[in-house]
């Protein structure tokens, strides 16, 4: 490593060793208590306004979407009690510039500070052995990350559109491995680049100590891309009844993180307006943040719904027409003002967290009576509690990560009816019974 590398690795402890011994009076930290909303010890979501947090250490998991779009928040710590980041949880917090991670972390999950703008530099604690899927996508200024060698799986689109970010890691671990092929790749204009070198000691951070490094093993491979057309997945028997099991799209295929560069502003009015389509898709992020829109049509023809396709928009009323087939990942996702859905027959493919925050599944997991989330034929969402389920006849689709969380449930009876089976729609480990 360079001089100048290796100043930028002492002022990172050196500013973690400060920052987190700064005093802190009762009457601060009762007041800091009051932001953080728990569920036992997962922080489910942060409350606060405070542009520092420390995360208390009777803090175990930091939930989904926790932090998301959180625009105040610069500086967080993360403390050594906390075992697990879940999915989106620092998502879209565009002026967060510094994290320090506790020792205690074992996994950066799948979207966990993609789109911080603001993050520059960041340390990967050693107990740490995944990076899931766009973690850092969207991290545009992120010029230094430090991986050490207990990281053995990378996702592919981990750093998507990080152009001019650099991983350090010790010569032959997986990090520097991921950074070489990436280098590789794109020779061209690389957007990463390997810097092997002894991981920094991340003594600044809680509770910093040795651990075991596990055996490296080889980053996954690509995914491979799908012929048009064609649903990838694949097929189980379950009694004597045959489904398709559908992979999520991302798993499909690896695209890249494509959010506008800015939001689409209101006038103050909504419109209603016919959704643009490129060859049957409504494109990926097309109306995202988009705050004018009011009813969309879906035109005929149109197939599918792109990822994020009308994610966080002012979206109230959507209407889908017969021939629609696949709708996204977080397609809908936190479209607030959407109380209604109505899904065609037509319809095989609801990806995870397509509904996801709008007011249809809010009302749904808040007044419901019933444990099911059911539009025509397909079956979007569970909210019950118990070990033993039956999906109610006429159920055809069961949407990814219907039943995500259902850890209580052990056993799934499946009526006829049904021929297609998201991925992750179900908990692993379970029985699944086909009467």
């Amino acid at each position: 490593m360079n001089h100048k590398k290796w100043m930028v690795v002492i002022a990172l402890v050196a500013t973690a060793l400060i920052l987190t011994h700064l005093p802190v009076s009762e009457a601060d930290a009762a007041a800091s208590a009051s932001d953080f909303q728990m569920q036992g010890s997962t922080l489910e979501k942060y409350r606060g306004s405070d542009e520092r947090v420390t995360i208390p250490d009777t803090v175990e998991a930091v939930g989904e979407s926790a932090f998301e779009n959180n625009q105040k928040v610069q500086f967080v710590v993360i403390p050594k009690s906390v075992k697990r980041l879940d999915a989106y949880v620092f998502w879209g917090c565009n002026n967060l510039e510094e994290v320090v991670l506790g020792k205690g972390l074992t996994a950066v999950d799948e979207y966990s500070f993609a789109g911080c703008t603001g993050l520059k530099q960041i340390t990967i604690p050693d107990n740490v052995q995944t990076i899931d899927a766009q973690a850092f996508a969207g991290c545009t200024n992120l010029t230094d990350i430090y991986i050490p060698s207990t990281v053995t799986s990378i996702a592919e689109d981990a750093f998507l559109n990080c152009d001019n970010v650099t991983i350090h890691a010790d010569e032959g671990s997986v990090a520097a491995q991921f950074a070489q092929k990436l280098e590789e790749q794109r020779s061209q204009n690389p957007l990463v680049t390997a810097a092997p070198v002894n991981t920094p000691s991340t003594s600044g951070t809680p509770d910093a100590q040795g651990t075991t490094e596990p055996v490296a093993t080889e980053p996954p491979a690509p995914a491979a891309t799908p012929v048009p057309g064609n649903v990838l997945g694949s097929t189980i028997v379950v009694g004597n009844h045959a489904m398709v099991m559908v992979l999520p799209e991302e798993e499909i295929v690896k695209q890249g993180y494509t959010e506008p560069e800015a939001e689409q502003e209101s006038d103050g009015k909504s419109q209603d307006i016919t959704a643009e389509t490129e060859d049957g898709k409504i494109p990926e992020w097309m109306y995202y943040r988009n705050q004018s829109v009011g009813t969309v049509t879906i035109p005929e023809g149109t197939t599918e719904i792109g990822r994020f396709a009308f994610s966080r928009s002012s979206l109230r009323t959507v209407i889908i027409p017969e021939g629609v087939t696949s709708i996204d990942y977080a397609a809908f996702y936190h479209c607030d003002d959407l109380d209604d859905v109505v899904l065609p027959d037509s319809v095989t493919v609801v990806g995870a967290k397509a509904f996801i925050h709008t007011g249809w599944m809010d009302d749904f997991e808040e007044n419901s009576m019933d444990d099911f989330l059911i539009s025509g034929d397909v079956l979007v969402a569970y909210k019950g509690d118990l070990p033993e389920v039956v999906i109610p006849d006429g159920v055809r689709v069961i949407a990814e990560e219907a039943f995500r969380n259902h850890t209580e449930l052990k056993k799934v009876h499946l009526p006829a009816s049904v021929t297609n089976i998201g991925d992750s729609a179900f908990p692993e480990g379970i029985e699944i019974l086909n009467e």
